[in-house]
């Protein structure tokens, strides 16, 4: 379930095109964790279970002496399942109650042949079945099998001529559910595969995903630990609830080489809280954010307070790294009456800084130099006012918010949906959250967290 979700979210947290395919080095990952109740309608355990029952579970036909060879009967029947099984809650197991009837005929051999008699009675096998799971992935039931006569199996044919058939097919029935108890086992534990199918998927896990980018980009998952709680018995359904805690990381370019981790032992929790909490280091190109920023001035022009009130405009940002810090050079015209129309870049210099309310991304600490080629000296006495420098400074900032509900909304509108026929996953996303910049010669480093909700649900009978 985990490697199905994962690369739709990194797919989503695509904040726009990429225009460059520039190799990058995975920054070591904050933990991020996948709490996932899973359960199990116990309907389908129910019919798993009955067809697992047979239909005849003793047949009897012979011939017994009584009264020191005497008297000759013909024994003849066979005990059945008589109805529909119920399944029911009990401690740590699940107990199965299977109805049988038992129907036989006593028919004296000879000249008695008219004293026959039809006899029978009713019983209940319970089922007992008790999951498990072990630090060394082994899962699976425990199965006991018994059968409880309500009727006792015997009839009076004559005085003196007293017929039991209990010990007959006790012994019948006793052999048909030990069969039943070592198929139920077999069957769970060769059906579920836990070690093999754990160990193809921890290791797959690791493997790179290509994202659906225009330009090579790739997802690494760094899995970490594996939990499950006890099983959870209701009248409605078998719950369980796994736990994973692993790295992610995100990039462009080709992903670098890694070493797969061995399968660990499964740890069991007393109680794991249900929920996601994914942190994703994303590469984005400077470019990308330059187009955001551009977009975001372009939209705000500036009226220089001066006389004519000329118009400032900006037309293109270009976000480029300074050490620590980011450049921007900030492309902007100046028009005004009778066909004023200058144009200025003026470049602005200071540090990355998230607002986590807004998740809106601005410089700190900024100095202002513009370009003074082709300028007259009032149109540099313009630029020069405190104002119009602020204006420009802002020039270099960018809203996260949308691309982020995008991803958001990409991501939520994708619940639910059924991987594999027999598992329903659903759920609700929180909101893509951005927690921290790094500034990298390449491109900026955001650390994005997203919360929320899974469930799954498991179709016992439709599983392949």
């Amino acid at each position: 379930m985990r490697p199905l979700l994962i690369p739709l979210l990194l797919a989503a947290l695509s904040t726009g095109p990429v225009s460059a395919a520039v190799p990058t080095v995975p920054v070591t990952p904050s933990p991020s964790r996948v709490v996932l109740p899973v359960s199990v309608p116990l309907a389908g355990v129910q019919a798993a279970a009955e067809a697992r029952v047979p239909a005849e579970l003793a047949r009897l036909d012979q011939t017994r002496s009584f009264l020191g060879g005497a008297v000759q009967v013909r024994l003849s029947g066979a005990v059945t399942r008589a109805g529909t099984p119920t399944i029911v809650p009990d401690g740590d197991a699940l107990v199965v109650r299977v109805p049988l009837r038992a129907e036989f005929q006593a028919a004296p051999v000879g000249v008695g042949a008219a004293l026959g008699r039809s006899f029978g009675g009713a019983a209940t096998v319970s089922l007992r079945l008790t999951p498990y799971v072990t630090p060394e992935w082994e899962a699976g039931v425990r199965a006991s099998a018994d059968a409880v006569w309500t009727d006792p199996l015997s009839v009076e044919l004559a005085p003196g001529v007293k017929i039991s058939v209990q010990s007959l097919v006790g012994a019948q029935v006793r052999t048909a559910l030990d069969a039943v108890t070592t198929s139920i086992e077999r069957s769970v534990r060769g059906g579920l595969d836990l070690r093999r199918r754990a160990g193809t998927l921890w290791a797959r896990v690791q493997r790179p995903w290509a994202l659906p980018l225009p330009e090579p980009g790739y997802a690494l998952v760094s899995p970490q630990t594996l939990a499950v709680t006890p099983f959870r018995l209701s009248p409605q359904e078998i719950g369980v609830t796994v736990g994973a805690s692993f790295g992610l990381n995100a990039g462009l370019g080709r992903a670098p080489e890694v070493a797969a981790r061995s399968l660990p032992p499964l740890t069991t929790a007393p109680r794991l809280e249900p929920g996601l909490s994914l942190a994703v280091p994303l590469s984005l190109p400077y470019a990308d954010l330059s187009a955001l920023a551009t977009r975001s001035a372009a939209a705000r022009p500036y009226t220089l307070p001066v006389p004519t009130s000329p118009v400032l405009r900006v037309l293109d940002v270009r976000l480029t790294p300074a050490g620590d810090r980011v450049r921007a050079a900030v492309r902007a015209e100046v028009r005004g009456p009778l066909g004023l129309r200058l144009e200025v870049t003026t470049d602005v210099t200071g540090t990355p800084v998230l607002d986590p309310a807004t998740q809106i991304v601005t410089l700190r600490g900024v100095s202002v130099q513009t370009r003074k080629e082709g300028l007259s000296g009032r149109a540099v006495a313009w630029l020069a006012d405190a104002r119009a420098q602020e204006y420009l400074s802002r020039a270099a900032r960018f809203d996260l918010t949308p691309a982020l509900e995008r991803a958001r909304s990409s991501l939520a509108a994708r619940l639910p949906f059924s991987p594999v026929p027999g598992l329903s996953l659903g759920g609700a996303v929180g909101p893509l959250r951005v927690t921290s910049l790094d500034v990298t010669p390449q491109v900026l480093v955001v650390q994005a967290a997203v919360t929320g909700t899974l469930r799954a649900e498991v179709q016992a009978g439709a599983l392949n």
